[in-house]
């Protein structure tokens, strides 16, 4: 079985939601607002913990699996790890995000917003994962 490296898998856990955080509370908090509608702004008076425990433990999940599919590929340096990282968010989060989409009949915006999300935090994931690959030994 490979090896895995738990603190890269943390950080890039953790960067992921942050990166969120910036996505969705700054860069595009107003379009994602309009995208979403009602629900966001009832939920976003008074969030409660629930949905950020929810986004921290799947970052973790994503971060895993990526890095045993990294793993899996050998030795990648971080600018192809980051391009498979992208190369996932948007092959898999992407055609299947477009594709409820389509048939829930919601915007464009909010598949670009939140595919674009996806796209660029797998992307620094897999550059924190292939840069910081586990010790061999």
């Amino acid at each position: 079985m490979q090896r895995v490296n738990w603190w890269a898998i943390v950080v890039s856990a953790i960067v992921f939601f942050l990166i969120g955080s910036l996505w969705y509370g700054v860069l595009f908090k107003n379009a994602w607002i309009a995208a979403v509608g009602t629900q966001a702004q009832r939920s976003g008076s008074g969030m409660a913990a629930y949905p950020f425990v929810v986004a921290i433990v799947m970052a973790f999940f994503l971060a895993y699996g990526l890095a045993r599919m990294l793993g899996w590929r050998g030795t990648v340096s971080p600018i192809y790890g980051g391009f498979i990282g992208a190369s996932m968010g948007l092959l898999v989060f992407g055609s299947m995000t477009w594709m409820d989409y389509a048939y829930e009949m919601r915007g464009a915006t909010l598949g670009f917003i939140n595919v674009g999300y996806v796209v660029v935090g797998m992307a620094v994931m897999g550059t924190i994962l292939a840069r910081w690959r586990p010790k061999t030994g």
